[in-house]
């Protein structure tokens, strides 16, 4: 399946209206994005929607595996918050890490931290290669 981006992904996509507009940085089998969600992005008051924690743990994913590999889909999908939840308002920075490969299965691991270097919430994935 041949990659081509249209500029319209939610999370990362400059013409989506709607979208989050990430921009990442890519390192070896990584990448790093900041975001400072607003109140738009809320689920209970003060705290980024659940859903939306998931997005931004998937995307960095996503984008690690970009880094290392190119294009691939998300298969599996784990998320765990921790602490209190993740504040709306505050400089998040997002990073992936590609950790393992099985063919054409991809093993991925995901955090945002806080300001202050705190870990707010974690992720890993599964992702396929897309077949070219």
């Amino acid at each position: 399946m041949p990659y081509e981006s249209d500029r319209y992904c939610f999370a990362c996509g400059e013409l989506n209206p709607i979208g989050l507009h990430l921009q990442f940085s890519y390192g070896e089998a990584s990448a790093e994005a900041r975001f400072t969600p607003g109140r738009v992005h809320q689920g209970y008051p003060g705290l980024v929607h659940g859903g939306l924690v998931a997005t931004l743990l998937d995307e960095a994913m996503a984008h690690a595996v970009i880094a290392a590999h190119g294009m691939a889909v998300t298969g599996e999908l784990r998320v765990r918050l921790r602490g209190q939840g993740v504040p709306v308002g505050r400089p998040l920075r997002l990073l992936g890490q590609v950790v393992g490969q099985r063919g054409r299965l991809i093993v991925v691991e995901a955090q945002i931290l806080g300001e202050d270097g705190a870990v707010l919430a974690q992720g890993e994935g599964k992702f396929m290669l897309a077949s070219g």
